[in-house]
């Protein structure tokens, strides 16, 4: 099931997880050479690792038997050249057309060949640093054994700095990719999707996409080059036992595809409720005013303890499949060493190669390759429980990386043409024709009612409309669709007789000036925050907007003048002198087209008149459009049309005592709200 281009239902498969990988190899292909190198340095580790164990074979040989090292090699160099020699022998009495058994003769002539080299190379470069007595010779092992810890000590730290510093950068490189994407949507779809949920992906669900790539960069790479390091020797030793130990693989890879299923599932559904966490975080303190003035602080703490604890369930989910996980992988484990080391056990003891007429081992084994090809597998045994464990966080990462990617898919529902005319200011008209336009909620299939409909409206250049209506008639919805914060879903929007599709999104908008009734301003400067309606402004410019919004005297008052920062949302304001810094900044624009939605709600009666006597100077070579509930003399003087919208519609247009006299919705709205300095419309 899909909703609002992210997709909700937490049954992914194969194809979702490596759309994941190949999207975040995208990111990762930036700093490849950095991640190159700490691959090579995990074959390293992976190459030390193996070897420090393999170093039990001469300790055992030295330990356990009653010789050196260089009678050890002599014995065994020996052994291959008498065993080549007596081959070569049976090979030449075996008929030409005998092909199996001259075949099969001529391989074990190989092997014995490659023995040979190896202990002469051992005798003519090794042996003569090997000390004669056996202690001496334990204690340089041992020393080899330290000094190859710490040289792959070292490649670890080597290769998780670098895997680190990659993923870290990749991880701020999504993020950033996260939040373009979120900037290039339309209001409705941010709207619908929620600031929480954007939050929670931007922070919480790449938090674990890194922590993810983290394990899969580190230990997904070097732990298998260890095991397959352990594993390669050990068919060195004996690969059949070893091969015999590895039949539980298929059956480890099972049942950790269930087990990542299940936590792919979980994770997704506790990702969703730290979405709830953080709605409940924002809407409570976002609204702290009113929980606190009607003491519903407990109310409140309740809401949250219940999605806690929803959290609480789900991770708990995810913690109890993990905690099976690693158990069971190392019984499987244990289960490969036992199925390798019982028969390997019964060929030393008994001093035979095979069991049940199955031939196990070329040769009697020797209880030093037993004890070392025991000790190989134990090694290996080391990097299947870390994968274990980094298979759960895989799977975690890859339901988080599935909710970025849905993000980052997602498309504006307002988009630009492809073949943009070129700017123009506006000089002639706007017009609406039959507008019709409704909100999408979650479920897009669902039809939600229209809150426009068939709504036409002709304006010309130069004309100040006010739109009034009751609460849900459609006023700001109408005024949203002229910048594009969203498109109609029926009719057309002209400028000058031009489709406003036709025009680039930027070059539309840049012609338009919007103050809303919930004032937004940035944890920035005054100046800042006025110039950003407008960044080619000089100071000039924004001082006098400032004193056209009639803020340039509360700012002179505050600490640092037009230098002060104002806090998150300009906290530090009151309602009034928030809204007059936004009246600025869309003043400082110098727009074409003005639109102000409640923008003077927050201000008291006396610096009301006063903004509606600037906007009757400003005005002159503009067209405004002006969303109120309050109409003052100064505002009468001000407009030139009243526009009435009821259910959606346009019921009425004409001039004050036109609409008193023929419209009987402005009439009620006019009596209801009537007192001696203003009317409520």
């Amino acid at each position: 099931m899909q909703a609002d281009g992210i997709v909700n239902d937490p049954e992914y498969g194969f194809v979702e997880s490596m759309e994941v990988l190949s999207f975040v190899a995208r990111f990762v292909a930036a700093y490849k050479k950095r991640f190159a190198l700490s691959v090579v340095l995990a074959g390293i580790v992976a190459i030390l690792w193996g070897a420090n164990l393999a170093a039990a074979f001469p300790l055992v040989e030295i330990l356990f038997q009653d010789r050196t090292l260089s009678e050890f090699v002599d014995e065994e160099l020996n052994k291959a050249r008498k065993e080549v020699e007596d081959r070569t022998v049976r090979l030449e009495q075996i008929p030409v057309d005998d092909s199996r058994r001259l075949a099969k003769i001529q391989e074990g002539i190989g092997k014995a060949a490659r023995r040979v080299f190896l202990y002469e190379t051992m005798k003519g470069h090794l042996l003569p640093w090997v000390p004669e007595d056996k202690f001496e010779t334990i204690s340089l092992l041992l020393g080899l054994v330290l000094l190859g810890t710490l040289v792959k000590c070292a490649m670890v730290f080597a290769q998780e700095l670098l895997v680190g510093g990659v993923i870290q950068n990749v991880a701020n490189d999504i993020r950033q990719e996260c939040f373009r994407t979120a900037l290039r949507l339309d209001c409705q779809s941010v709207s619908r999707l929620g600031s929480s949920s954007l939050v929670a992906r931007m922070t919480n669900d790449i938090e674990q996409l890194s922590n993810g790539l983290s394990v899969m960069g580190i230990r997904l790479i070097r732990e298998p080059l260890k095991a397959l390091a352990c594993i390669s020797i050990g068919f060195y030793i004996n690969w059949r036992l070893t091969l015999l130990a590895m039949i539980v693989v298929p059956v480890s890879g099972l049942m950790l595809g269930h087990f990542g299923k299940l936590i792919k599932r979980a994770a997704h559904r506790a990702m969703e409720t730290m979405t709830s966490i953080y709605d409940c975080i924002s809407e409570t303190f976002d609204s702290f005013r009113i929980v606190t003035a009607f003491g519903q602080q407990e109310h409140q703490s309740k809401v949250f303890s219940g999605t806690n604890d929803k959290y609480y369930n789900r991770s708990m989910k995810i913690i109890r499949i993990a905690s099976l996980t690693r158990p069971s992988t190392e019984i499987l484990g244990m289960l490969a060493v036992l199925l390798a080391l019982t028969p390997g056990a019964y060929l030393v003891l008994n001093n035979t190669t095979e069991i049940w007429n199955i031939k196990l081992a070329p040769r009697p084994m020797r209880i030093s390759e037993l004890t070392t090809l025991y000790v190989l597998l134990a090694g290996t045994l080391d990097p299947i429980r870390k994968l274990s464990n980094a298979f759960n966080l895989i799977k975690r990462s890859l339901a988080a990386g599935e909710r970025v990617l849905d993000l980052i898919r997602m498309e504006s529902e307002v988009r630009d043409t492809e073949t943009p005319l070129p700017p123009a200011r506006h000089q002639r008209s706007i017009s609406f024709r039959d507008v019709s336009f409704r909100y999408h909620g979650s479920d897009r299939l669902a039809q939600s009612p229209r809150v426009l409909e068939n709504v036409s409206l002709d304006v010309s250049f130069g004309e100040v409309i006010a739109v009034v209506g009751s609460n849900g008639s459609g006023k700001s919805t109408l005024l949203s669709l002229l910048p594009r914060l969203m498109d109609p879903e029926d009719g057309e929007i002209h400028i000058d007789h031009i489709n406003i599709r036709d025009y680039r999104l930027n070059d539309l908008r840049s012609q338009i000036g919007l103050v809303t009734q919930d004032t937004m301003l940035f944890n920035d400067t005054v100046f800042q925050n006025i110039v950003y309606g407008n960044p080619d402004a000089d100071r000039d410019a924004v001082e006098e907007a400032a004193r056209q919004a009639h803020a340039f005297n509360f700012i002179s008052q505050l600490e640092n003048g037009f230098d002060t920062v104002i806090g998150p949302k300009g906290q530090s304001l009151s309602g009034g002198q928030r809204q007059r810094l936004a009246l600025a900044r869309a003043i400082v624009r110098q727009p074409s087209i003005l639109i102000l939605d409640e923008a003077t709600s927050a201000v008291d009666a006396q610096s009301e008149d006063l903004i509606h006597r600037v906007l009757k100077s400003f005005s002159r070579g503009r067209t405004v459009f002006i969303i109120t509930h309050v109409l003052s003399e100064t505002f009468l003087d001000l407009i030139n049309r009243i526009v009435v919208m009821d259910h959606g519609r346009i019921v009425a247009t004409g001039t004050h005592d036109e609409l008193v006299n023929h419209c009987g919705i402005y009439r009620r709205l006019t009596q209801s709200g009537a007192n001696s300095n203003r009317t409520a419309a």
